[in-house]
């Protein structure tokens, strides 16, 4: 066996163990012939290639080797011995690790770069792709993103710009208005909204003319007023359908052209009152009774008849006659029926001017607020008298007149009998029945009512109260409906009566 293979063979089999045996050191030592193992002396010169190669094998197999840490010190040498010139060259061809690591981050960032670009190419394709839209009636694309402006010049669209005009109207400066005029979606576009619109896909553009531009003006400005209409014909009722809403009007003097010119800001809204007879949706079979002239002493007995057959009615309540018996009036409400102004002290409001037919209207309508805790404006004028004139002089403060469509005759004290008839002929859905609570003898209306509930119920009626009336007819405004509207805010009255 050759010296390499004897170093070989002690370096893979040879498992030293502590005491008695051999150390990995000396089991790992050659044998050479004759002589007897030394050492090497510390300092020692330069050996031979052989016994440098012996020492490397030496010094390989110790790394392997297991030796107690007392005899591991006996055996160190006292200086490390010089690198053999073959492991220099050995380490010299074997790469770093330093270099090996290195590589991998250089290959990592260059397919992230290329992973951008293509995120960053994806984007740029997104970004400009084309949409279709509808440009003046026709199918077409467009970058998606585009502007009013790109839409226009993508679309080979001819536009003509307005013009700038004085505040009559003449041209002081050709093309110096808007530009263009735009709809999307049927919506006008101007000013900044089509400075900020951009083309999602789908719209539908329409693409025009620019419009004039008016030169800068000073102006002053003034009200107009509403007038008051009639309109419906005829009816049981009669209420506020449309509120009076003033316009404006602007005199404007132009700062280029000097010129001065009145222009029409808005027009103003008529106010409206409508002549109906309630007709309830679907033929509802409903009526109402009414009373007018309490409270009386008659009213407790009206009370308990209602109750008897599970009826409602309205009563149109005198405002004096609220103050002397407030008891009487709240008893009505607490019932489930309606307490309703008859005015004040029942005078002909078509006699009376404007301060005496607003303060019969105004007294009683705060007379039943105090007595009853209900607002209302809502009322019956007595002797059913009341005129478009009488409207303009109410100021607005009532919202429905109410007058009937049966008339029960009572106050010519006719009989039970006859008043029966009166009131259960000729009644249909949404009839308006009158009666009296107060005024005189009402024993006959007493006697009489049992028997026009009972026949009209028998044909299905139901007895509702002037406001359920006229909530039941969704042609009559809602606010109306409720029997308390009052004149919204920024509306005004008419002074006037239109031609």
């Amino acid at each position: 066996m050759t010296n390499m293979d004897h170093r070989n063979s002690n370096t893979r089999h040879s498992v030293p163990t502590p005491g008695g045996r051999r150390s990995a050191r000396h089991a790992e030592t050659p044998r050479h012939a004759g002589a007897a193992h030394k050492a090497p002396k510390p300092h020692a010169r330069a050996q031979s290639p052989a016994h440098t190669s012996h020492h490397a094998a030496i010094s390989q197999g110790a790394v392997h080797a297991y030796r107690p840490a007392a005899e591991a010190q006996a055996h160190k040498p006292a200086a490390q011995a010089p690198k053999p010139a073959a492991a220099k060259m050995l380490s010299a061809r074997r790469p770093s690790k330093l270099n090996s690591t290195s590589s991998t981050p250089q290959g990592a960032i260059i397919v992230v770069a290329l992973l951008a670009l293509a995120v960053l190419g994806g984007f740029v394709f997104w970004s400009n792709r084309k949409v279709d839209i509808t440009l003046n009636g026709k199918a077409t694309e467009v970058r998606i993103g585009s502007t009013l402006e790109d839409v226009i010049s993508e679309g080979d669209v001819q536009v003509k710009p307005g013009n700038l005009v004085s505040v009559s109207g003449n041209v002081l400066e050709e093309g110096k208005g808007s530009a263009y005029s735009a709809k999307v979606n049927d919506a006008d576009v101007s000013g900044q909204d089509a400075g900020s619109f951009h083309v999602q896909g789908g719209e539908k553009i329409e693409i025009g003319d620019g419009s004039d531009k008016i030169e800068d003006y000073d102006a002053t400005e003034e009200t107009t007023q509403p007038k008051l209409r009639m309109e419906g014909g005829a009816g049981a009722i009669a209420y506020v359908k449309q509120w009076g809403m003033p316009g404006k009007v602007e005199t404007r003097t132009g700062k280029q052209s000097g010129e001065t010119a009145t222009v029409t800001v808005s027009d103003p809204q008529d106010c409206v009152i409508y002549l109906h007879n309630v007709k309830p949706d679907n033929d509802r079979k409903i009526v109402a009774l009414t009373f007018d002239d309490g409270p009386s002493t008659y009213t407790k007995q009206y009370l308990d008849i209602l109750n008897q057959y599970g009826a409602h009615a309205t009563f149109f309540n005198l405002g004096n006659s609220v103050k002397n018996m407030p008891d009487a009036s709240r008893a009505i409400v607490e019932q489930g029926s309606q307490v309703a102004s008859h005015t004040t002290s029942h005078k002909d409001l078509a006699t009376l001017d404007a301060a005496g037919l607003q303060s019969e209207l105004s007294t009683a309508f705060q007379a039943i607020q105090d007595a009853d805790g209900v607002t209302t404006t809502i009322f019956r004028p007595p002797y059913g008298s009341y005129n478009i004139k009488c409207w303009l002089s109410s100021g607005g403060i009532a919202s429905a007149s109410i007058i009937w469509n049966i008339d029960s005759v009572d106050w010519k004290r006719p009989g039970a009998d006859a008043i029966v008839q009166s009131c259960t002929t000729n009644v249909k859905p949404g009839s308006i029945i009158l009666m009296h609570d107060g005024g005189g003898n009402r024993d006959q209306d007493v006697e009489a009512l049992p028997t026009i509930i009972k026949t009209l119920q028998d044909q299905g009626y139901e007895f509702v109260t002037i406001d359920e009336l006229m909530q039941s007819d969704s042609s009559i405004p809602a606010d109306i409906a409720t029997g308390s509207a009052t004149m919204p805010e920024g509306a005004v009255w008419p002074t006037e009566i239109a031609s």
